[in-house]
């Protein structure tokens, strides 16, 4: 009899000990919770017996579990809200009189969003300013700003981050331009979410011409061009205020327009040239004078005549272009010296600044004449030739040697 109750004893000593090796476990394919969603935790106790639930402490809800069979037990969370959050315990009372547990922890989040914060900023170069990052999520989020895929770092008195979160740049340039990121992650999990913040700089634009004046001479072989240096974001467009007097059907500009360029260029071109650079910050203007001067011209209003000795000659020559070029009359002698015609009262006179006269013609006044054009854009000459025929020689007719002129265009001139 004693035998058979030590073989009892040592059974069940045997089946304590086995069973103690049994381990308990909670199984769970999901052991974060997304708001809302559902999920099963799973009790195997490895052994027969009373299982029972327990959150944080407290007996579950008996809506939540569901017997499976005798060693097994499950626990569901439907929709799960965030105080569905805690620890879950599993506890049985084995058959055998041994008691166990085992605990699982469940969290449960709302997911970070960014609401109603803008994806798109432009700001003004110069100003301060804050860029905003309104992010919702629980349990707790973090907020963390990336810059080229970088974490952002502060800089002193110009980049900082506030206690809400928001960035603000002080004195914000072109150089701050870009895409930033924001980073909502819920503490302690690898559950994040981001949104690109790109940031765009305008700047008012300049517009800039190196030359205050331009100067060129008129003619079918000249082109000038104008350049305008326009910055600005966004980029600016480039207008052009012309003079009236100019003929647009003659201009060409580049891509951008920051060029003009003017061909064949005429005096009615003359004028100021107006760049205007303008986005929608604001407009800015350079203006450019164009200067264009014209080679002088000379008109005879007859190219020959014959005297007779005693006759008076009389022949006018009209000059234009710009500035205004000086007239002068000259003789050309056989040598090839030119003689100046002077405008004094003498027999041979230059009267009213542009007529060639010359009183009582003698055989000796016969030859070419020439109408001199000259100005700083240029000379230009023009030939009368005046036949005559031997007769009695006038005495007022004086020539004088060579000499230096007082005009500087003219120094390889005589007097008459």
């Amino acid at each position: 009899m004693a035998e058979s109750m030590l073989i009892l004893r040592m059974c069940s000593i045997m089946l304590v000990l086995g069973f103690s090796e049994a381990k308990m476990e909670i199984i769970t394919s999901k052991p974060d919770l997304l708001l809302g969603e559902n999920a099963m935790l799973l009790c195997k106790a490895g052994g027969e017996g009373d299982i029972t639930w327990q959150k944080d402490g407290e007996d579950a809800e008996e809506d939540q579990i569901e017997k499976v069979d005798e060693t097994s037990s499950k626990l569901l969370i439907r929709n799960a809200k965030m105080e569905d959050a805690g620890r879950y315990t599993c506890l049985c009372d084995f058959d055998t009189g041994h008691i166990d547990h085992t605990s699982y922890i469940i969290f449960v989040y709302e997911r970070p969003s960014f609401g109603e914060t803008l994806a798109y900023h432009e700001f003004l170069e110069g100003q301060d300013v804050v860029i905003t990052c309104m992010v919702t999520g629980k349990p707790v989020v973090e907020v963390n700003w990336e810059r080229d895929h970088e974490k952002l770092h502060s800089e002193a008195g110009r980049i900082t981050r506030l206690k809400d979160n928001s960035l603000q740049i002080n004195n914000i340039n072109r150089k701050d331009r870009g895409t930033y990121t924001c980073e909502a992650k819920i503490k302690d999990r690898p559950i994040f979410e981001k949104l690109d913040i790109s940031i765009s700089v305008n700047v008012p634009p300049t517009a800039k011409i190196h030359e205050e004046v331009k100067k060129v001479t008129a003619g079918p072989e000249t082109n000038v061009s104008l350049r305008c240096l326009v910055e600005g974001v966004p980029q600016p467009n480039i207008i052009w205020t012309v003079p009236d007097s100019s003929d647009e059907s003659r201009y060409k500009y580049n891509s951008d327009k920051s060029e003009l360029i003017i061909s064949s260029v005429v005096r009615s071109d003359y004028g100021e040239y107006i760049c205007t650079a303008k986005n929608k910050i604001s407009e800015s203007s350079a203006m450019i004078m164009l200067d264009v001067s014209e080679h002088p011209v000379a008109v005879l209003s007859q190219k020959k005549m014959e005297l007779e000795p005693g006759q008076t000659l009389s022949v006018s020559c009209n000059v234009s272009g710009h500035p205004m070029p000086a007239l002068q009359w000259v003789r050309k002698t056989n040598n090839d010296h030119l003689l100046t015609v002077d405008a004094g009262g003498g027999r041979v006179r230059m009267e009213d600044g542009y007529v060639l006269v010359v009183d009582n013609v003698t055989s000796s006044d016969g030859g070419l004449y020439s109408c001199m054009a000259i100005s700083p854009a240029g000379n230009a000459s023009t030939d009368f030739s005046l036949q005559t025929w031997p007769g009695k020689a006038s005495q007022d007719v004086r020539t004088i040697g060579r000499r230096e002129s007082s005009s500087p265009q003219t120094p390889w001139l005589s007097k008459i």
